[in-house]
Formats: structure tokens, C-alpha cells, sequence
């Protein structure tokens, strides 16, 4: 084990001024982390590797335009650089074990990877030194893999990066592949003439396609909600520092780390117009949770409607045919559940309240800065990965597989009494009622009603629907 007194850390400078702690052998990191697994050991949740990698991205920005500022020395900012590149290749993704539930602004996780980059940086800046006979020039985690930055301008930068990264690289893709499946059926079921139900009543007809149809014009307007929310997503908190000022920043620093991370991610990123509004506010993330939300919104009511759809076989709709992946039942023998259908619902469920956090938690800025910031990313993560996962694993496993019970729907489409309102500017209201009553009354078809009630043989009242549904439909 290696202690770090209040006199002595892991660069051989002055820590801090209190109680000393022991810092884990071979940990990478230093005093303020260890402090944070003592004091915050809450729960078992901690950062996604992506956010982590958003801050080792912005440490590395931030490096290489101190470096052009003549801010930090070459090689300094070469070692930041190596640490930065070993780190985002995947390498010592152990040294990140910090809790979401710590201090608000995020800083203990900031200085974990400022400790663990300053660790790495000088050891490559000591083997580099030793290569060619010179004295290494030691980096401390705050003077120089933080210089010109506050946790409380980086932490909303990273959160709002991996937001951005993920919804392009994760989210809309699977929003995209979704739609793409749907639209497959879509042109399979085109012409499949189906009944209609509103109050979960026997309502006018209409085509498979056209069911299918609302679900992708209602995803398609969420991947459009979840677009527009990233327009405030690509602002970003760098450069204002602790309060939004810029203090101890050289100007225009956040616009030149921006336009860095720009080129790294290949995002339309900028420094935030105002840089108080960026460190005191959660609005962006508030309006992105709102987007995920209305996705979630819609896929719930796909999931639920394909399960009402499937239900049975013998006593239920049983107009949909979902897939049959696994058993349904430990007991009941050949009991096939909608289990696709189930999962996605759940999914969506955990996103409704994900956004009641994010949006308490983002009402919740006081004054210069809001303190809630690493649960509205954790939030925030954990919805779009979700989302992400459970609409791959629905398009894949229901949405491809998914056949008509083509006999079923025949028979209820023959059944249905409410066809006859395609018929009601032809025959009056009161003709097309009666004619209805009497179809219910001697559970008869309504071609028989309309003969028994003498307004039309039953071929030529067959031949009548057949015509407006080819005309309407």
C-alpha cells in the first residue's frame, strides 16, 4: 500500500491539508479519489466508461490548447497526451471506480481521471527523460492536467459529449433500424384489410399497413424530438470555469477546446454563448430527457398494442402472430408470452422515471451552479442505453418475425359491424343504425340484417361493401 500524507503525494509535492489516507496498492489514482471511496461508498452504481471517456477527451483538448497557449511545456503536454491516448484505447479501465452518489458537481470523479492521467503522465514523462539522460518534468493533477479548467465546467462539457456521441453512435441508429424493420411489414401487409378499435371497441376497418404505418410516423417524430434536443446538447460549459466567468482560463479557451473536440467527435460542438447560463443550468439535459421520454412514450404504446394484437391463441385477438422465442410458463405446457413486448413496456416504464429525476434534478440549480449533475447523467445514460438495447432486441425479435393469422382476421373482419359506417352517406344514419341493431340482435351478419330488414338481398349488399372498402380503403 502506498500512503499520501498531508505532506507528500504521488508527485512528490504538497496534497492537501487533511487527514492523511492510504491510497490502494497499484491504484493509479491518487488522495482525492481514495477520499471519495471512503467517504461516498453508495451503492454499487458508478460512471459508464463512455462518460469517462468524454472527460479523459476534454483533458486532452484542454492539454493541447494550454499547449498552444504557451501554458504548459512540450513535454508536459506530450506525457498528458500518451496518458490521455493509453486511457482512451481502453487500457486501465479499473482506475475509474468512483460512485455516482458523491458531490454534485461531479469533482471527485474530475480529479480521478486528473489523478490517474497525472500518474501515467509522469511515468511516461520519467521513462522518456531516463531515455535520453534528462531530469522529467513532474505534472501535477491540478496544475496542469486541470489547468484552466473547474470541475464545474467540465463535468456539464463531458455529460453533454457523451450525450451527443451516443445518441449519433447508439440511439438513432436503433431508432433508425426499428422504423426500417416496421417499414418491411408495412409493404408486406399493405393490402391486408383489417379491423379498427378505439375504446378497445370494434371500430372502422383499416389495412395492416396502415396500423403499422402511425408506429413509424410516431417513432420517426421522437428520432426528430431527440434531433432538436442535441441543438442545445452541442453548447458546451468549457471555459467558464467555477462560475461561468473564465477565471484562471486564458480567453476564448473554451471556444478553442471546442472547435478541438469538435474535430475529435466529428459533432457540431461550440463554448456556450453564455458560460453562466452553461455551469448553472441543466436545461439541454432537461429538454434531451423530455425527447427520450416521447420515444418512450411511443414505443410503449407499439409494445402494448402488439401484445393485445397477439393475445391468445384461442381465446384472445390472435390476429398478430409475435415470434415464439423461449417457453412462457414453468408450468403450463406450450405457453408462448410476449416477452419482446414485455421487456420493451419495462424499458420504457425506467425512462418515465429517469425523467422525473432528470427533471427534478435539473429544477434544482442554485445560483451559480446546479448539484445534481452526476445522477442526471446516470439518468440520462441509462435511459438512452436502454432504449437503445430494447428497441434492437424488438425489431429483431418480434418486429421481423411478426405473420398475420390471416383466418383471424377474415372473421373478424366479416364480424365486425362497424363497416357499415363506410356505407352511412349512401344509406342514412338511420338505416345504416338499424340495419346494425338488427345484426347484434340475431348475431347475424349485416348482408342478412339488411335482407331481413328488407333493404337489400344479401349478395347485393355484399357487393355494395366490397365496393366502398376497395374505394375507401
Amino acid at each position: 500500500m502506498k500512503t499520501a500524507s498531508n505532506t507528500e503525494n504521488l508527485t512528490g509535492r504538497t496534497a492537501d491539508y487533511f487527514a492523511p489516507v492510504t491510497v490502494e496498492k497499484d491504484a493509479l489514482w491518487g488522495v482525492q479519489t481514495q477520499r471519495s471511496l471512503l467517504n461516498f461508498n453508495i451503492g454499487k452504481q458508478i460512471f459508464a466508461p463512455e462518460f469517462i471517456m468524454a472527460l479523459v477527451n476534454i483533458k486532452r483538448s484542454c492539454a493541447e490548447v494550454n499547449h498552444r497557449e504557451g501554458l504548459l511545456s512540450k513535454k508536459r503536454y506530450d506525457a498528458i497526451v500518451h496518458a490521455c491516448d493509453a486511457l482512451l484505447k481502453g487500457e486501465h479501465q479499473d482506475q475509474f471506480p468512483l460512485r455516482v452518489w458523491q458531490t454534485g458537481s461531479g469533482t471527485q470523479t474530475n480529479m480521478n481521471v486528473n489523478e490517474v492521467i497525472c500518474t501515467l503522465a509522469n511515468g511516461f514523462a520519467e521513462a522518456d527523460a531516463s531515455s535520453v539522460g534528462q531530469e522529467s518534468e513532474t505534472i501535477h493533477p491540478n496544475d496542469h492536467v486541470n489547468m484552466s479548467q473547474s470541475s464545474n465546467d467540465v463535468f456539464p462539457s463531458a455529460m453533454h459529449l457523451v450525450v451527443a456521441q451516443q445518441s449519433h453512435t447508439q440511439l438513432l441508429p436503433a431508432i433508425d433500424h426499428l422504423v426500417s424493420c416496421l417499414s418491411e411489414k408495412q409493404t408486406e401487409f399493405a393490402a391486408v384489410h383489417t379491423v379498427g378499435r378505439t375504446h378497445m371497441m370494434d371500430a372502422l376497418p383499416l389495412t395492416v399497413g396502415a396500423k403499422l404505418s402511425a408506429y413509424i410516423v410516431q417513432l420517426s417524430e421522437a428520432r426528430d424530438a431527440v434531433k432538436d434536443s442535441l441543438t442545445a446538447i452541442y453548447k458546451l460549459a468549457i471555459g467558464g470555469t467555477a462560475v461561468g466567468s473564465g477565471s484562471n482560463a486564458p480567453e476564448g479557451f473554451g471556444m478553442k477546446v471546442a472547435e478541438v473536440l469538435a474535430q475529435r467527435y466529428g459533432l457540431p460542438l461550440s463554448a456556450h454563448e453564455n458560460l453562466y447560463a452553461a455551469v448553472s443550468g441543466e436545461d439541454a439535459s432537461l429538454r434531451f430527457s423530455g425527447a427520450l421520454k416521447q420515444l418512450a412514450g411511443a414505443l410503449l404504446k407499439l409494445a402494448n398494442d402488439f401484445r393485445l394484437l397477439g393475445s391468445g391463441p384461442r381465446c384472445g385477438l390472435n390476429e398478430w402472430q409475435l415470434p415464439a422465442n423461449e417457453p412462457g410458463s414453468s408450468i403450463m405446457p406450450g405457453k408462448v408470452n410476449p416477452t419482446q413486448c414485455e421487456a420493451l413496456s419495462m424499458v420504457c416504464l425506467q425512462v418515465f422515471g429517469n425523467d422525473l429525476t432528470v427533471s427534478m434534478a435539473a429544477s434544482q440549480g442554485q445560483l451559480q451552479l446546479n448539484t445534481y449533475r452526476p445522477v442526471i447523467i446516470h439518468n440520462l445514460m441509462e435511459s438512452l442505453q436502454l432504449l437503445t438495447d430494447a428497441m434492437a432486441s424488438f425489431a429483431n425479435n418480434c418486429v421481423a418475425g411478426l405473420a398475420l393469422n390471416s383466418q383471424q382476421i377474415e372473421q373478424h373482419m366479416a364480424d365486425n359491424l362497424s363497416v357499415i359506417t363506410l356505407l352511412a352517406p349512401q344509406l342514412g344514419y338511420d338505416v345504416a343504425s338499424a340495419i346494425v341493431h338488427q345484426a347484434h340482435h340475431d348475431d347475424c351478419s349485416l348482408a342478412v340484417a339488411a335482407e331481413a330488414l328488407g333493404y337489400y338481398p344479401q349478395a347485393e349488399f355484399a357487393a355494395l361493401m366490397r365496393t366502398v372498402l376497395a374505394k375507401q380503403l
